[in-house]
């Protein structure tokens, strides 16, 4: 599925969607309020959702290849947010759905999660 997908499906607006990134291909999404569990992981997403709304969101995207950040429950992102996803070349957009609901839509259109370190 490719980036450009995921935004429709979440009904999302984008703040940093250069044409060209959105046409990424995105199998994995990871959902976390803790950027501590995204460092801790073993295996990386391609999507990160979240409801955090600061400039640590897009550093921790950025220092693990992440594609996109969606922030959500209608959250804007921080100017400084949209600065630094434009610098590093990743889409940033939010959507009005919770965090449970988009994740449920990605996971009905074929995106799944990361396997979990237990």
């Amino acid at each position: 599925m490719k980036l450009r997908d995921v935004v429709a499906i979440l009904e999302g607006d984008c703040f940093c969607c250069e044409p060209h990134l959105l046409e990424a291909e995105v199998t994995r999404a990871r959902a976390s309020d803790l950027m501590s569990e995204i460092l801790a992981a073993d295996a990386l997403p391609d999507i990160l959702l979240t409801g955090l709304c600061n400039t640590h969101v897009i550093r921790t995207a950025s220092v693990f290849g992440i594609k996109a950040v969606i922030i959500v429950r209608g959250k804007a992102p921080t100017k400084g947010m949209i600065d630094m996803a434009n610098e590093e070349e990743i889409v940033l957009a939010s959507t009005k759905e919770g965090l449970f609901t988009s994740c449920g839509k990605l996971y009905a259109a074929g995106i799944r999660g990361v396997k979990e370190n237990i």
